[in-house]
C-alpha cells in the first residue's frame, strides 16, 4: 500500500495492519509530520522530559497543537525501538533473550535451546556441540 492508496480518514482500511485493530488510528502524512518538533521539556539538564508536538490538522482552521509528555526512558525506548531498524524487525521484534547466557540475540540469527528459547549459535555450541553443518 502506497502513501497514494491511503484515505486519511480510514488510516486502518479492512484487510490490514491487524495489531491494534480496534484502536482509535490516525494517518500522519507528509504535511503533517512536517509540524512534528521534539525537544526538552524545560532547560535540557539530564533526566528533563522531552515533549513531542504537532498540528493535528496542518492548514485547517480548527487544527488543534497537541504535546505528548516523554520521560527520558520513554524516549529512549521510542529511539531504541526505531533506530536503524528494518520494516520487518519494527513490526516484530528483532532481539531476545539469549537462553543460556542472557545477552540478547537477534532472532534472524538465533538458534533453538531443547527449551525452545533463543540462543546464539556460540552459545549452542558451547552447551550442546556443533553441529557437523556448521562452520561457525
Amino acid at each position: 500500500m502506497t502513501e497514494k492508496d491511503v484515505d486519511p480518514d480510514d488510516p486502518c482500511p479492512e484487510g490490514h495492519y491487524t495489531v491494534d485493530r480496534d484502536a482509535e488510528w490516525y494517518y500522519v502524512d507528509d504535511g503533517l509530520v512536517e509540524t512534528f518538533i521534539l525537544g526538552p521539556a524545560t532547560d535540557a539538564e539530564p533526566g528533563d522530559d522531552w515533549i513531542l508536538t504537532f498540528t493535528s490538522a496542518p492548514g485547517e482552521d480548527d487544527s488543534d497543537r497537541v504535546a505528548v509528555r516523554l520521560t527520558p526512558h520513554a524516549l529512549h525506548e521510542l529511539y531504541i525501538e526505531m533506530k536503524d531498524l528494518t520494516p520487518d524487525a519494527r513490526q516484530a521484534g528483532h532481539t531476545a533473550e539469549c537462553g543460556l547466557c542472557g545477552e540478547q540475540v537477534e532472532l534472524e540469527k538465533a538458534w533453538p535451546s531443547p527449551r525452545r528459547e533463543p540462543t546464539h549459535p556460540d552459545c549452542w555450541t558451547e552447551a550442546f556441540g556443533a553441529p557437523p553443518w556448521f562452520d561457525g
